[in-house]
């Protein structure tokens, strides 16, 4: 009998940066891992971040999207996704950056092993 995987929580706070954040967002989309939660706080952009953000998460349900009518900051919008993480493991991305595709499958594993 196969194990179930655990979920794991990413969360990706962002401003201003949708010609960025779509790149994070499916770098995480792609990992060889399965069993994923994404939260993307819109920390109050004033651009288009939240029509790429809205339509990334109509195509991919387990993209949640949170976000801030003002900027708080990246602490706040890192905080207001953690405490909606439901994941058994929580780790982040920044907006500007991406994963290799094993990254999430590498952390469970080094998890798993360490103990």
């Amino acid at each position: 009998m196969k194990e179930k995987q655990p979920l794991i929580t990413v969360y990706i706070p962002t401003h201003n940066r949708a010609a960025l954040v779509k790149r994070a967002i499916m770098s995480v989309i792609n990992q060889t891992y399965g069993n994923i939660e994404i939260i993307v706080v819109d920390d109050g952009s004033s651009d288009d971040t939240a029509q790429v953000l809205n339509a990334l998460a109509s195509t991919y349900a387990n993209l949640k999207v949170l976000s801030h009518i003002e900027p708080k900051g990246a602490c706040a919008a890192r905080n207001l996704a953690i405490a909606n993480a439901k994941g058994l493991f929580v780790t982040g991305l920044d907006d500007d950056d991406e994963f290799l595709p094993h990254r999430i499958k590498d952390f469970v594993h080094i998890f798993k092993t360490a103990d």
